[in-house]
């Protein structure tokens, strides 16, 4: 009888040093980027483990709202930068305020593509149906199911739990987010407007006025300061 079969079931210690080797591997792929991208990855990957030990509801809520930071950060990368302009922006109030009004903003702009933009959604219905009912909830409500089930991007089988696919899904979008933060830059702002002398037309309106009515044209004081008359 071959060792796999008979072997039924693992033990925490060796999920423990599963979990070890995958940690140094982690390590050594991070430490091949520069320190910035490296510290971004391990953040990824440190949060999962985090995760991991939450109920679905802490899990689900953790989730959309690290999400919703590094999508704000991604965004807040390609604006043109102005401190202030973009503080107002992402206030609660303010255009860019909410998670579903970031989503489709960075849709917009070409930062992320439409399955992220749907996904990204769906993670904040699912969200919404654990923050906003009070009574116990899990990943095998139907309506949660219903909505981990409509996710692609967890790269799994179809046949995978919905709890799955909710995590690796997250994974999967911090990921192209980081990624897309990597490549993005910011659009320079637009210089002001140079504003044209009027004074050219303002003759030839004023003298054709004159010249047909015989008075004085009465917009001439917004054109001429008083000593020029």
């Amino acid at each position: 009888m071959s060792r796999e079969r008979e072997k039924t079931t693992v033990s925490i210690e060796e999920y423990e040093k599963v979990q070890t080797v995958l940690n140094a591997l982690m390590d050594q792929l991070a430490s091949q980027l520069p320190n910035e991208s490296a510290n971004r990855i391990k953040e990824i990957y440190e949060f999962r483990s985090s995760i991991l030990g939450e109920t679905d509801r802490g899990a689900v809520l953790m989730a959309a709202a690290f999400l919703d930071d590094k999508l704000k950060g991604l965004i807040e990368k390609r604006l043109v930068q102005d401190r202030k302009v973009r503080k107002r922006v992402f206030d609660f109030n303010g255009a860019l305020g909410t998670f579903s009004s970031r989503i489709d903003f960075a849709y917009l702009i070409g930062v992320i593509p439409k399955n992220a933009q749907k996904d990204l959604h769906t993670i904040r219905n699912i969200r919404n149906q654990f923050a906003h009912h009070a009574a116990p909830l899990s990943y095998d409500d139907e309506k949660v199911k219903g909505l981990c089930n409509n996710l692609v991007f967890h790269g799994v089988l179809e046949t995978a739990d919905a709890g799955s696919k909710f995590r690796r899904s997250v994974m999967g979008l911090l990921t192209h987010v980081t990624l897309a933060f990597e490549s993005t830059e910011a659009i320079e702002a637009h210089p002001d407007f140079s504003i044209p002398d009027r004074a050219g037309a303002y003759q030839i309106v004023s003298k054709v006025f004159t010249d047909v009515t015989g008075a004085e044209y009465p917009l001439k004081h917004e054109h001429e300061s008083v000593g020029a008359r």
